[in-house]
């Protein structure tokens, strides 16, 4: 038997609960430890993802919102800015913060950031004061926490929601950008960037605004004027104000509340050593002349402000071409709709820079100033039943036909381009040379069956075919050659020369171009290799994969001016296709390149197909031809004529060794022309003079593996020996057959010279 004494019973229930109690708190210690270790580590994700956000805000992307600016060419070669494209925002960007004064700086550091060359983002006094006065409401109005730096990255991101979370974000952010860029860097793109009320952004712009001059110009108190505004610019600004709903007077408020606001500023920069003494109480007694006051218009009448707000300025048919074609691409790059993408190139800060020709621009507009510069209007008049009367008298709207030009390089860079008639008067208004399809005529021929026919070898020069319709399903005869007298078919039933009925633009031989070498083939010709934007077929069935459409240019919906013009740069340059394109490059924000447009070249037709429908072209620019007043002294014109049926359309496209061109008239409606117009002699008037007086030693690109030598009139061949011999013909190497059918006895008996027999 044991002598050791057992624990008493109370003693080992006060041991357990201690063991219990230990055990419970050690479990509650680890609970906190691996809690606080989960919670640390979300914290720390979380902060890594605010800051990886940081490490995305750069200066460049800044700069992304500032104006979209147009820039060309001007005679001499120097780049001058055409336009600047605003819409809700105008910004006009300083560049060089070194001519900016340092009182104009100071005014807005020492008011609104009065530690900024100290702390390296984010003044952690003032953030902390801001937060506890969120809590415990020590001011009566509401304190500000943000440096210059915070509140530049508040007005990029668009993030203003008052929450935690912004604000760490914008506090990352600010650190970020202080350690990547100087303080010289911040403070020009803040002063680029901030709100000075209403649709003027950045320092430049509200000094043209409410003073009519240029940042560097400004007085101590002019700066500190604008330097008031930014802490609330929709009721500081010096122009603020609401209608009287009675009366209809502007009663300004702004000038009182800025004025205010204004002494703080002056006072902060006096208070900091920025000015002197002196300084500070000019500065307060100074008489500002603001622009929207009778005293500034009586001072500088040539200086309103209005002058440098581009967006009361009317764009021009450059401008709008520009704008359309960027918008495109931005359709086609961001999956937007027009207005959409209207809206980016807006607000997105891009660089445009344009292909235009200055001199020829302005020289084509010129003449387009008035419609009795390209044709004689003497029986151009249509009236419009306006008030509805049944009656057409001198009450009535008078309607005029529109006409459009567009002239571009061989490399498909549009020097000149004016989408209508007379003054334009509003922006992007419809461009009848871009935007307007109208059914092409007989222009269509060079580049669909014609130009096939060449490039497949299927026909040449003097392939002959009968000039006469073909049989339609319902057993007539179609199509018709030109007539005002539709009843007329006008066939001369004889077997003609190919170059012959393109020269006398014979509907017939389009036609049975087309039928032998298929419209599947003729249409891929069109669209791949020349570039015509036809229809292959539409939600209700149509389609410009058709005989019709093909062979004289009863197309769908039709084409515009510049597609046209563009189909035919390859028999001007040798065989390649340009995309036509008014825009050379695109940048965006600090010049960063989007893209540079060298026109996507591809090789249409070989060399030998360019010079044989080149030479071919050439005839209808003769006194045989449809085109024979198109001709120049100086320079060699090539193209063709097109008139659509009823005459509700004419076309001429032109090429010179400089240039391609062409040109439309028609009415909106699609009445009927005056049938005196040529619109070979329109293009004259156009461009003709303009053209002619060109020096530039360019000629067409010769192939020198081209066959030349005079056409039997008897068989279309290269003439042999014996064949009665005439004009002279071109062939490619690879189809130049030569007339062996010819005898001494034929020949002599058949001096047949009509290559159109």
């Amino acid at each position: 038997m044991s002598n050791e004494k057992k624990p008493s019973r109370k003693w080992r229930v006060l041991r357990k609960l201690i063991s219990i109690l230990l055990t419970t708190i050690l479990s509650i210690v680890l609970i906190c430890l691996i809690t606080g270790t989960i919670v640390a580590s979300a914290v720390a994700v979380y902060i890594l993802d605010f800051m990886d956000e940081a490490s995305t805000i750069t200066l460049e992307e800044m700069e992304l919102s500032y104006n979209t600016n147009i820039y060309g060419y001007d005679k001499d070669g120097e780049l001058e800015t055409l336009y600047q494209v605003t819409n809700q925002v105008q910004r006009i960007p300083i560049t060089n913060i070194e001519e900016v004064p340092q009182y104009v700086i100071d005014a807005f550091v020492y008011t609104e950031d009065e530690r900024f060359y100290a702390h390296d983002g984010v003044d952690y006094k003032n953030t902390i004061a801001a937060c506890m006065n969120m809590v415990l409401h020590f001011w009566d109005s509401e304190r500000g926490g943000s440096t210059i730096t915070q509140q530049l990255i508040k007005n990029v991101t668009g993030e203003d929601t008052r929450s935690p979370s912004r604000k760490i974000r914008e506090i990352f952010r600010a650190m970020t950008l202080e350690k990547n860029y100087s303080k010289q860097d911040i403070i020009k793109n803040y002063l680029n960037y901030i709100g000075f009320g209403g649709e003027a952004n950045g320092i430049e712009m509200a000094a043209i605004k409410y003073f009519g001059k240029n940042t560097k110009d400004l007085t101590i108190a002019e700066a500190s004027v604008l330097a008031a505004i930014p802490q609330s610019p929709e009721t500081l600004n010096p122009f603020a104000g609401y209608r009287d709903e009675y009366t209809g007077e502007w009663v300004n408020t702004g000038r009182k509340k800025n004025r205010d606001r204004q002494e703080y500023v002056l006072w902060q920069m006096y208070d900091h050593g920025a000015i002197s003494y002196d300084e500070y109480q000019e500065a307060l007694n100074e008489h500002i002349i603001y622009t929207d006051t009778d005293e500034y218009k009586k001072l500088h009448p040539e200086l309103e402000a209005k002058d440098y707000d581009y967006s009361q300025k009317v764009t021009s048919w450059v401008v709008d071409a520009a704008i359309l074609e960027v918008e495109d691409y931005l359709m086609d790059t961001y999956a937007l709709d027009r207005d959409e993408a209207l809206d980016k190139l807006n607000t997105g800060g891009y660089q445009i820079y344009v292909t235009i020709d200055e001199e020829m621009q302005e020289y084509v507009e010129d003449k387009y100033s008035s419609l009795s510069n390209i044709i004689n209007t003497s029986n151009s008049a249509r009236y419009k039943d306006t008030n509805e009367d049944g009656v057409i008298d001198d009450r009535d709207e008078v309607i005029y036909p529109q006409s459009a030009f567009v002239a571009m390089n061989y490399e498909g860079e549009i020097l000149a381009c004016v989408g209508a008639v007379g003054e334009k008067t509003d922006s992007l208004v419809w461009n009848f040379a871009t935007q307007e399809t109208r059914q092409p005529g007989s222009t269509i021929k060079p580049v669909a069956g014609y130009g096939y026919g060449i490039y497949s070898d299927e026909f040449h020069w003097g392939s002959k075919l009968q000039d006469s319709g073909l049989e339609m399903p319902d057993g007539s005869l179609w199509p018709h050659n030109y007539s005002l007298d539709s009843g007329t078919a006008n066939y001369s039933y004889n077997n003609v020369c190919v170059y012959y009925g393109l020269m006398r633009s014979l509907n017939t031989i389009s036609a049975r171009l087309v039928d032998t070498l298929t419209t599947d083939e003729v249409f891929r010709f069109s669209t791949e290799n020349m570039g015509l934007k036809l229809t292959e077929l539409d939600p209700q069935g149509h389609s410009d994969k058709a005989l019709s459409p093909l062979s004289v240019g009863a197309l769908t919906y039709g084409v515009t001016v510049e597609n046209m013009v563009n189909a035919y740069l390859p028999y001007g340059n040798g065989g390649k296709y340009y995309q036509a394109h008014i825009v050379s490059k695109l940048e965006q924000g600090n010049h960063e390149l989007v893209y540079e447009n060298d026109g996507h070249p591809h090789d249409a037709v070989d060399p030998e197909t360019a010079y044989v429908m080149n030479r071919m072209m050439k005839n209808v620019v003769s006194s045989a031809g449809t085109a024979g007043q198109a001709q120049l002294k100086n320079k060699e014109v090539v193209g063709k004529t097109g008139t659509t049926e009823n005459w509700d359309d004419l076309w001429f496209i032109g090429l010179t060794e400089d240039f391609a061109s062409g040109i439309w008239i028609g009415y909106k409606n699609r009445e009927m022309l005056d049938t005196s117009i040529s619109s070979a002699k329109m293009w004259y008037n156009v461009i003709g003079e303009y053209a002619d007086a060109i020096e530039s030693g360019n000629k067409y690109p010769e192939c020198e593996t081209v066959v030349s030598g005079p056409v039997c009139a008897n068989t279309g061949l290269m003439a042999g020996t014996y064949c009665p011999k005439g004009d002279v013909g071109y062939w490619k190497s690879t189809n130049a057959p030569v007339c062996t059918k010819c005898s001494t006895y034929s020949s002599r008996s058949n001096r047949n010279y009509n290559y159109g027999n």
